[in-house]
């Protein structure tokens, strides 16, 4: 089994909410496993927790909802 080479802290460099990053990821794992697909088939073989982080981790995922410029603005 290989090892996840990516730590919590990473997650923020790419969206500075680590918890909006563990809910993209997860939304991402559930639609992995309900239609596996639509994803490479080097990430078929992964779970899909891990598949979905590594799509995070490599910037493969799009999450509008989670928009930053929206998120540092202060009013």
């Amino acid at each position: 089994m290989k090892k996840i080479d990516f730590s919590f802290n990473e997650l923020g460099k790419i969206l500075p909410s680590k918890f909006g990053s563990v809910i993209v990821i997860s939304n991402r794992a559930k639609e992995i496993r309900e239609n596996p697909g639509d994803t490479d088939d080097e990430l078929r073989k992964l779970k899909p927790t891990v598949a979905a982080l590594r799509e995070f981790m490599d910037n493969k995922l799009k999450f509008p909802e989670f928009d930053t410029t929206e998120i540092n603005e202060e009013d």
